[in-house]
């Protein structure tokens, strides 16, 4: 049985994937094992074309509208939706758009949502399926695969997501982090749905596109660090205008870098910056 476990492990270890995966990796891991591939984009372009075996995902599965901001849904309703995906808990998961807008920021928080949950195993591909097509563009498919029921158990991690209070009392105590664009941060422009200028006082700018390259690829990890300038043993809360822009911060940062304690604050500025008891600066 030891040999057995030790085995396991090795494998585990061996066929590791990273946490931007390319394209070159993902098609040589499909052809050694069950990838689960998830499509961000709408049904319309889903259709026109994607990667073989891909499924497409919502959103909307992964949350809910709670007044003017959404958040994370339960452990309940994602470990049903990741079922119904035919995900298990040693399933191997590698989430694309099509880079049209908010995409990428789709596949990063449903890969969030998924690591909160437990599941181990997550990639978002690098340049997304216009990075797969330059590579591969005859191994691609326009057909619709619903899969056999998974049987993931959904391991909640209550440390990933913060809320307001938690906000309010780390002000000043734990490095901040806003993924708006600046125009946002500098209260130069108003993000939408949200009344106030501005960002949390004592917070830093750190837009998430920044960590990217023209092609949405991801910037070497010297250049992320650099830009960060973070400490990667400290706490750090992220956040934006309502949870997407902040989890492209989150997955960089927890899965890329292997910072320790990465927290988002998902309702984000569409919660704080509507209110008038939150500490804000321009």
């Amino acid at each position: 049985m030891k040999l057995i476990a030790l085995l396991l492990f090795l494998h585990s270890l061996l066929f590791s994937m990273p946490a931007f995966i390319t394209p070159q990796e993902l098609r040589e891991a499909m052809t050694k094992e069950k990838i689960i591939l998830l499509d961000t984009t709408d049904a319309q372009t889903f259709a026109q074309g994607h990667i073989p075996t891909a499924q497409r995902v919502s959103i909307k599965d992964f949350r809910h509208q709670e007044g003017a901001y959404q958040l994370m849904n339960s452990p309940q309703k994602i470990e049903k939706i990741a079922q119904s995906l035919g995900i298990n808990n040693n399933s191997r998961v590698v989430l694309y758009g099509h880079n049209k807008p908010k995409e990428l920021l789709k596949a990063s928080y449903i890969a969030m949502a998924l690591i909160t949950n437990g599941l181990k195993e997550v990639s978002i591909l690098d340049g997304g399926y216009p990075e797969w097509l330059f590579h591969y563009d005859g191994f691609i498919s326009k057909e619709s695969r619903k899969p056999k029921a998974g049987h993931f158990n959904a391991k909640y991690n209550p440390n990933t997501l913060v809320d307001l209070e938690y906000v309010k009392k780390h002000i000043g105590k734990v490095p901040m982090i806003e993924a708006r664009p600046l125009r946002f941060y500098n209260a130069e422009a108003q993000s939408k749905g949200v009344r106030r200028l501005g960002h949390i006082k004592g917070a830093t700018s750190s837009a998430w596109a920044d960590k990217l390259d023209n092609d949405y690829c991801i910037k070497p990890k010297e250049e992320l660090q650099s830009i960060y300038k973070l400490d990667p043993k400290k706490e750090v809360i992220t956040y934006c205008t309502g949870g997407l822009e902040a989890s492209m911060n989150w997955y960089i940062l927890s899965q890329h870098l292997h910072f320790k304690d990465v927290k988002l604050y998902d309702a984000s500025m569409r919660e704080w910056g509507n209110r008038d008891d939150t500490p804000m600066e321009k």
